[in-house]
């Protein structure tokens, strides 16, 4: 990428098993201004955070044979990965499942009937709180 701005945007990893929800929600990033990464399983979002550093995660709770949550705390105690700001995004809007997010490391959950509009205001609004 040669365009400073573009470079300068920050790098968010969306992991999700549908691949419904990971392109709808690349392309709505992608229009807000933020570049995208995508990972459809634990193996891959681990490999992915890693190498990339991306500013955010937004990881689903329910993903096939690992759930998010022990993504989240595999993130978590991960040297190179543990400062990276994680939101987990549910089906669920229950407050067990809130605070399972909030114990596994996730700084925030959000429940995926949101807006998406409002997905990104909070996206922005936790990128400014972790720098």
């Amino acid at each position: 990428m040669s365009d400073n701005s573009i470079d300068a945007a920050p790098l968010i990893l969306v992991v999700d098993d549908d691949w419904m929800n990971r392109e709808m929600m690349q392309a709505y990033l992608e229009r807000t201004g933020f570049r995208v990464l995508l990972a459809h399983d634990a193996t891959s979002a681990l490999a992915i955070a890693r190498e990339h550093q991306p500013h955010l995660i937004m990881l689903d709770v329910r993903m096939g044979e690992v759930d998010g949550y022990d993504v989240c705390r595999d993130l978590k105690a991960d040297r190179s990965t543990s400062q990276i700001p994680v939101v987990m995004l549910s089906a669920l809007s229950t407050d067990e499942a809130h605070a399972h997010a909030l114990e596994a490391g996730a700084i925030a959950f959000i429940t995926k009937t949101v807006n998406l509009s409002r997905v990104v205001a909070s996206i922005r609004e936790l990128l400014d709180l972790s720098t």
